[in-house]
């Protein structure tokens, strides 16, 4: 499919974002910390150990990694959906996908044709290449249609997708011609799938509270039965859909969230071979945990003192954290700062945009983030690695 363009009101574009590092230069490491997560074993019940870093000690990464900057001011309405393989950011406009190309230039990516179903009563993600909008009917949503394309596959609908799922559509994953998603009832949670051609739904695991696009293959996180008041942030650990284990956790092991809602401060893994997760340090204080299944190394990243990690991403080996600028009885507040961790490395990249975070989005080649100043205007930025 040929996509459309459109080169009125295009945003402006610089050659460079605002990306500085909180330490602008490489110093010595100092001795390696390293710190057991209490409850958390791999696969073969090897307890893990994380290796311990802090944000003061991320570094600019170096220009010859990479391959291209760019900034982007969004008109009002606009937002930030996300980034492609191609490093292209996605842009919601005009209630419909656009690619913004580093010229300014927008491409309508999606159907001419299904300009009609795609209305403003819509929830947008992005998949790797693949946009997902749920759109809700008129019937106050139990007629939800869930629309899947690229410029590759075209468009694929599955109808009555909220009647299937009876999910909220809010985690989606896609993989191999389906798509995955958790649910639950009053008695327990479960992932669920069906093909994006066709087909019934099919139940995929029982007490799992999240699924994963990982290189190994769909993977789980396995809730603990039965649910109680006491045991709401509670996991028993992370397994593929064949059984394999990846990750063992006890009742020692609680995530550290803001609500008693196991689905808030749930593990993030959006694919490759890495997983995050905040661990609360107390006294307004958190560290944020990133495992690397493939290497079973790990590391803690300690977050300054009364600040919140939000708007975290993994994609391929990296895991992004931003966090809050404000204490933690201002949980509004948006972030100003954020690191990159390579979980095949352990390198620990910096970089401060000018305003406040908003959104981040990452995959293994790019990495798009928007932000907000004080009087709402709103813009986007992103890197593209080498």
């Amino acid at each position: 499919m040929e996509q459309s363009a459109e080169a009125s009101n295009p945003p402006s574009v610089s050659s460079s974002a605002s990306s500085t590092a909180t330490t602008q230069d490489a110093s010595p490491p100092a001795a390696e910390q390293r710190r057991r997560i209490e409850g958390l074993s791999w696969a073969d019940g090897t307890p893990v150990e994380a290796s311990v870093v802090s944000v003061g000690d991320a570094v600019k990464r170096p220009d010859d990694e990479i391959a291209d900057r760019a900034a982007h001011d969004l008109p009002e309405g606009e937002q930030l959906l996300g980034v492609l393989s191609d490093a292209h950011p996605v842009v919601m406009r005009k209630g419909l996908p656009y690619t913004v190309d580093e010229s300014g230039t927008y491409s309508l990516y999606w159907p001419d044709a299904k300009r009609d179903a795609a209305t403003d009563d819509s929830s947008w993600s992005i998949h790797g290449d693949t946009v997902v909008a749920t759109v809700r009917g008129g019937d106050g949503g139990s007629s939800t249609t869930l629309m899947a394309y690229d410029d590759k596959g075209g468009i694929q609908e599955i109808r009555d997708f909220q009647k299937v799922s009876d999910s909220n559509s809010e985690s989606l994953v896609l993989d191999g011609g389906k798509v995955y998603w958790s649910e639950a009832d009053a008695n327990a949670y479960r992932v669920a799938s069906i093909p994006l051609a066709g087909g019934s739904k099919k139940v995929e695991a029982e007490n799992a509270g999240a699924v994963y696009r990982t290189d190994q293959g769909i993977a789980v996180l396995k809730q603990e039965e039965p649910r109680s008041a006491d045991k709401m942030n509670q996991i028993g650990g992370v397994r593929l859909l064949d059984g394999t284990e990846l990750l063992r956790a006890t009742d020692e092991f609680e995530l550290g969230g803001f609500s008693g809602d196991p689905y808030s401060p749930r593990p993030i893994m959006k694919g490759g071979s890495s997983m995050s997760f905040n661990l609360d340090r107390g006294e307004n204080s958190f560290d944020v945990a990133v495992l690397n299944f493939e290497t079973r190394q790990a590391w803690l990243i300690e977050i300054p003192d009364g600040r919140i990690p939000f708007g975290q991403s993994t994609s391929g080996p990296y895991s992004f954290i931003a966090w809050s600028a404000e204490q933690m009885d201002e949980l509004g507040a948006l972030g100003n700062e954020a690191v990159t961790l390579d979980a095949a490395t352990g390198e620990l990249f910096a970089f401060s945009p000018e305003n406040n975070f908003e959104n981040i989005f990452g995959n293994d080649k790019a990495l798009a983030w928007s932000t907000k100043n004080g009087s709402g205007s709103v813009s986007f930025a992103s890197e593209i690695l080498k």
